[in-house]
């Protein structure tokens, strides 16, 4: 009777014994395979190459709550919204871009604050910084272009020049493209940003600036042999 009674009560014990297995399995993630940060990471790095950036951060996000102590997921974050800046920028919308680049420049500042020593978010936010600057030169150019498209151009190449001269390359690329705005169908304003970036070893934008010069007049002295030395044939697509 003893022996039955025993059996028994073990019979009834073994299932709350493995239901209570279970739920001790479910509350460690032991169930099945759990995506670690290093997998969220290539998870988000994989949308971040297909140009999916807002899917891309939404990875990047859950893998820097997995784990506070890694820096790379913040990092990663700061480089979607950069992508989004640029991106903004080639579609025209260049207030939009310049709002992306703010909100990565805040990204890398938080990442820097965070990780002090991690010298990718120090990089990340130079190159931001370089980009806002590049994004804020549009936007001068447009506007100014905008209010003043009456000025002749001839004054705004002089005064490129003249920032060249002094090493101010920004300031030398932006009149240079105010000239080229204020007069868009001016061949000496396309050859001087041309030029202008040859010398700063940007060959693709001054590929495309020397062509518009060679077609607006092909006589522009300087074009047929700034794109010779580009490797380019004149007159050719």
């Amino acid at each position: 009777m003893r022996r039955s009674l025993l059996t028994s009560t073990r019979r009834s014990i073994r299932p709350f014994a493995f239901f209570a297995l279970v739920l001790a399995i479910n509350a460690t993630g032991c169930m099945g395979p759990s995506d670690t940060v290093n997998d969220l990471n290539q998870r988000g790095l994989t949308e971040y190459r297909a140009g999916r950036y807002t899917d891309a951060v939404a990875i990047f996000k859950k893998a820097a709550e997995k784990d506070r102590e890694r820096p790379e997921a913040s990092v990663y974050v700061a480089d979607c919204y950069l992508a989004m800046s640029q991106e903004r920028f080639k579609d025209g919308n260049v207030r939009g871009a310049l709002r992306w680049c703010d909100i990565a420049i805040s990204q890398y500042d938080s990442a820097v604050s965070a990780f002090p020593g991690y010298s990718r978010a120090v990089q990340g936010k130079a190159d931001a910084l370089k980009l806002k600057g590049k994004h804020e030169a549009a936007l001068a150019v447009a506007d100014w272009a905008a209010k003043n498209s009456g000025l002749q151009s001839t004054k705004l190449i002089l005064k490129g020049r003249e920032y060249a001269q002094e090493s101010d390359m920004d300031q030398a690329q932006l009149a240079f493209r105010q000239a080229v705005a204020v007069e868009p169908n001016n061949a000496a304003a396309h050859a001087e940003l041309g030029l202008f970036y040859l010398r700063c070893g940007n060959k693709a934008e001054a590929r495309e600036c020397l062509r518009r010069a060679y077609q607006l007049d092909h006589k522009t002295p300087g074009v047929t042999a700034a794109l010779a030395q580009l490797g380019d044939t004149p007159g050719t697509d």
